[in-house]
């Protein structure tokens, strides 16, 4: 068992390399799949409900692996469990393009389960490395490189044409590269001890806020990302305009979670995680009124990008904050729970949104979500 008070500054930080490395390839391969799998599903005739269905598919692979993976980790070992993991979703993404569209539901189910395998274990990794005084800053770092990743992805397919097989090819050894870090770290893999999925309704009950972040989050997240730019386009905007939208609101992902961070290393976090959640409220809130004035709501997405993956960044730190030793993992399993539970309420309740209220619709969902979410953790930062 590795003792983390004892680590030399060297071997923290290629521990942390390690954990960074993996989630980076394994947000890329996730981004990657997103935006090809429906677009290929679409091109070869089948209807929009048979492409939801293969992305309900992915969500419910999250969900179900999520309480098992502590336990899978303490028998055969971190390490072990990570490279299998790597070994799978590399070899799933190679096998799209030479499978039909119905071999993709077992294909995107056991692709889904193995980079789940590599989200739990990575940031139990970076919690057990961080100190106290650097977690926000180290877990804001994880949040800005995982949200990279998924930008990767869509940035790989539009190097090739359409129709294009090569990105999966592409997404595999992206996948594979990740695993050299991690090897070159085994020693100082954390130590995961083996708790029953039973586990996580304690961890939940213990302390409810971190893991009601991640599922208020992911609702926020999948919701905006999934229908921003549809928003735009609505609004008289171009195609290629709307990208840009949804890449402000991604950057504003990556460049606030570093000082979202660290300002979290600084003020009490139950404090930073309502604030994100507040002003990711008030953001959404301004969405429509800012739809006219594209500078302006190129802004506001920006900000709400920021705001809103700010709630993971805060309640996975303070996930390592209340939860040391044996209760680490089953802690991250329930964390990682709650994110798949939010990303099968998120676009569809916006969707629905949309369709009773019109255009305002997105805006004001996202902004009940973690409204509601703010609310609660102010009443019980103050409890």
């Amino acid at each position: 068992m590795i003792d983390t008070a004892a680590l030399t500054p060297r071997q923290r930080a290629l521990g942390l390399a390690a954990a960074y490395a993996c989630i980076v390839a394994t947000a890329a391969a996730l981004g990657l799949t997103l935006p090809l799998i429906p677009l290929e599903i679409e091109r070869q005739g089948y209807s929009a409900a048979f492409n939801g269905l293969n992305g309900v598919a992915g969500s419910i692979a999250l969900l179900a692996t999520a309480p098992f993976v502590p336990a899978i980790a303490a028998r055969v070992g971190p390490i072990r469990l990570l490279a299998v993991c790597f070994l799978v979703a590399a070899t799933c993404m190679a096998a799209f393009p030479l499978t039909g569209v119905p071999a993709w539901f077992p294909l995107r189910f056991i692709l889904n389960c193995a980079l789940q395998g590599l989200f739990v274990v990575s940031e139990v990794w970076i919690n057990s490395f961080a100190t106290e005084r650097s977690r926000g800053r180290l877990i804001g770092l994880y949040g800005a490189l995982m949200t990279a990743g998924f930008a990767a992805g869509p940035a790989i397919a539009s190097l090739f044409p359409d129709r294009s097989m090569m990105p999966f090819f592409l997404g595999g050894a992206v996948i594979l590269l990740g695993l050299g870090p991690v090897l070159a770290a085994r020693t100082l893999a954390p130590h995961i001890e083996h708790t029953p999925a039973s586990g996580l309704w304690a961890v939940f009950l213990l302390a409810p806020i971190p893991f009601l972040a991640a599922f208020a989050h992911s609702g926020a997240e999948t919701a905006a990302g999934s229908f921003l730019p549809v928003f735009a386009v609505r609004e008289g905007w171009s195609p290629s305009d709307a990208i840009l939208l949804i890449s402000a609101f991604g950057l504003g992902n990556v460049l606030l979670q570093v000082p979202i961070g660290w300002l979290s290393d600084w003020m009490d976090r139950r404090t930073v995680l309502a604030g994100c959640a507040l002003l990711a409220c008030l953001f959404g809130l301004l969405l429509p009124l800012a739809a006219h004035d594209p500078l302006l709501l190129t802004g506001v997405a920006f900000i709400w990008g920021g705001t809103i993956i700010g709630i993971y960044t805060v309640g996975l730190t303070l996930v390592g904050q209340i939860f040391t030793g044996a209760r680490l993992a089953p802690a991250s399993s329930a964390f990682a729970l709650a994110y798949a539970g939010g990303s099968i309420l998120g676009p569809g309740g916006a969707g629905l949104s949309m369709d009773l209220v019109g255009q305002a619709g997105l805006g004001w969902y996202v902004a009940l979500i973690c409204g509601v979410f703010g609310i609660i953790a102010l009443v019980a930062r103050r409890a």
